[in-house]
């Protein structure tokens, strides 16, 4: 039998066109199908062959080509060169490009999310490095331990607490100090304390992270359209308390017939609201037995809210009277303010600090510097009170006082020195429940409150607070609140603020901002400009402060609660400018006192910061911002 008949090749021969038919199956109809030989009858011809298709020849062709090329590469590069996979040999310019295309879009795709994430950051975050508190010149040195709270403020001011995660959110929430707006306050006063709630909780208590308690405290029963307007106003939790007997009563130590004549007096003479017996009870609550009332017993921290002063007036285009209400919060407040007390461990914060009548306290000093000479002991190491005292001899009395206190930092002759009548500003006052219930403050009030002070005089509480926290209190927890804008009554302030700028060019409306951002050699050269310019695109912008007022000096409230024709003796610099200290104080070269008074002014200007500043190179601490 001729070989081409053995039944082991027509076993192959079936086994290859097997093979054949599955690989026509796997490959789907994406390569041709297999071709015959004319002149064969599907291989069972005399002369059959094998079975082959365009792909079979290729490769082999290929296998052959490749085979000779990798011995040539093989010769040139070494036995290293073997270990290489086949496909990856030889360099194709083809895959060398598409290699580049898929870097630039990785990094171009990361480039792009980088961006976007910044453009958010500066959406929802705000950065203080363009508007710094002032900070006093602390007496004590610096302790590396204290808290930095300009740090913190650059770490907890945003703008649009909504884009801050709900999981973020929730702890906030969970984490909040104990603390409560509290108010004192009138039915009648209803509207007026609506006006302030609405303004507070729009400024800062409405987001969902904050929404502390409010606790109302009048003499008498609130009525139902009191507790049912000031609670559509939040969505916060309300507390209605009536005010006990004894901490709204004339004490059983004072002379009644004395206390009348006395407040007749003094409203004779124009001591503000002298006359009501009401105010006096006022001002001794909150003096002190604020802290005391049961309600409080549950916080740590309290935040005194005034109904809105209204006024009369009467429009020129108009016969009709309009009720104005005096009382404003007027900036947006972007961080946590009682979380900022807590974290920073401070225990007191006012906005204003300013003169007030003597003649409304006339032996407070007196008192109080018995109970200094008896309390020694009470007095805070770390205590500056020099801002408070002056010499009544001297003309540049508060210079005097703070040249006797360097010379002799033992004591003070507070038999020699007076009180300056300066002031914390309370109708605004942020403070720690538990300083205000502390040995020391109870002993103080106490002590004051059995001279019968409160009501032969009209010792206010501004003045108290003012000298407790100055004597029981180191400088460094006590915070200056400059960027919370706030009028009541004569007093206002207004922080230095901007709007919103970014280094986006259709943004950009500020070119010293820009300048900022793009001026290299400044940062290489000034550690200060680089770390702000760093901030600055990290940011986005430079986020202000949003407030509705026009921008004031810092010291423009420094008198106007004395009377014009006053004569009592007034310090050398505004209050705020001696609590503050440092360059706060400095005067310009060329001013002279003689010729701004003959130009009709009051002698009191040329200094070289004015408080309209915003920016963090003209701050008077003397600590770079790290």
């Amino acid at each position: 039998m001729p070989a081409a008949y053995h039944r082991h090749s027509a076993s192959t021969s079936s086994a290859a066109t097997g093979s054949g038919a599955r690989v026509a199956r796997q490959c789907d109809g994406n390569h041709l199908p297999p071709t015959w030989p004319a002149s064969s009858s599907e291989g069972l011809g005399l002369n059959p062959t094998s079975l082959t298709t365009p792909e079979d020849d290729f490769s082999n062709l290929a296998s052959t080509t490749t085979s000779l090329l990798n011995e040539s590469y093989v010769k040139k590069k070494g036995t290293g060169w073997a270990f290489l996979a086949r496909r990856v040999r030889p360099l194709s310019l083809r895959n060398f490009f598409v290699f580049l295309c898929l870097v630039f879009v990785l990094f171009g795709s990361a480039w792009m999310i980088r961006r976007d994430h910044a453009k958010r950051m500066a959406q929802q975050a705000a950065t203080i490095d363009m508007y710094l508190p002032p900070i006093p010149q602390l007496s004590s040195p610096d302790d590396s331990a204290r808290p930095d709270p300009l740090q913190w403020l650059r770490q907890n001011t945003v703008s649009n607490i909504d884009e801050i995660p709900e999981q973020y959110q929730q702890s906030l929430l969970e984490t909040r100090p104990k603390a409560a707006f509290i108010a004192l306050v009138r039915n009648s006063e209803v509207e007026q304390m609506v006006y302030s709630m609405a303004q507070l909780e729009a400024r800062f208590n409405s987001r969902l992270t904050h929404q502390y308690d409010w606790v109302f405290f009048n003499d008498e029963e609130f009525s139902e359209e009191f507790m049912s307007s000031v609670g559509n106003a939040t969505n916060s939790q309300c507390y209605f308390e009536i005010i006990p007997r004894e901490h709204w009563s004339i004490p059983s130590w004072i002379d009644t017939t004395r206390f009348d004549v006395g407040r007749q007096f003094m409203g004779s003479i124009g001591v503000g609201k002298a006359w009501l017996q009401s105010y006096h009870h006022m001002c001794r609550w909150n003096a002190g037995l604020f802290a005391l009332e049961k309600r409080l017993a549950q916080y740590e921290f309290f935040w005194r809210v005034e109904p809105g002063v209204s006024t009369l007036l009467k429009p020129q285009w108009s016969p009709k009277l309009t009720t104005v209400s005096q009382v404003d919060f007027s900036c947006n407040i972007n961080y946590d303010v009682f979380r900022f007390m807590r974290d920073n461990n401070m225990a007191y914060g006012f906005n204003m600090a300013i003169l007030d009548d003597a003649r409304s306290f006339p032996s407070l000093w007196d008192r109080t510097k018995t109970f200094i000479n008896n309390n020694r002991d009470m007095i805070h190491a770390d205590a500056d009170y020099d801002w408070l005292l002056q010499n009544p001899l001297d003309e540049d009395g508060a210079s005097q006082a703070s040249q006797q206190s360097d010379e002799d930092d033992s004591s003070h002759d507070f038999d020699r020195l007076e009180y300056n009548n300066c002031q914390f500003y309370s109708n605004f006052e942020v403070g720690s429940l538990a300083f205000f219930r502390s040995e020391e403050h109870r002993a103080y009030f106490e002590h004051l409150d059995r001279t019968g002070g409160f009501y032969y005089e009209r010792f206010g509480d501004a003045p108290i607070h003012t000298l407790s926290v100055s004597l029981f209190l180191p400088k460094s927890r006590i915070w200056y609140f400059r960027d919370i804008g706030y009028a009541h009554g004569l007093c206002e302030q207004c922080p230095p603020h901007q709007f919103r700028l970014t280094i986006d060019s259709e943004g950009q409306h500020n070119p010293h901002a820009r300048a900022l951002v793009i001026n290299v050699s400044l940062s290489d050269k000034h550690r200060r400009w680089k770390v702000i310019s760093q901030d600055v695109i990290r940011q986005g912008g430079i986020p202000g402060l949003a407030c509705g007022c026009t921008v004031s000096a810092i010291d423009h409230n420094n008198a106007k609660l004395v009377p014009f024709e006053s004569k009592q003796h007034k310090p050398e610099h505004p209050c705020i400018r001696l609590y503050l200290g440092g360059k706060w104080l400095e005067k310009k070269p060329d001013w002279d006192r003689e010729a701004e008074i003959a130009a009709g002014r009051d002698g009191s200007g040329g200094y070289l910061l004015d408080g309209l500043e915003s920016n963090s190179y003209m701050r008077s601490h003397s600590n770079e911002p790290k």
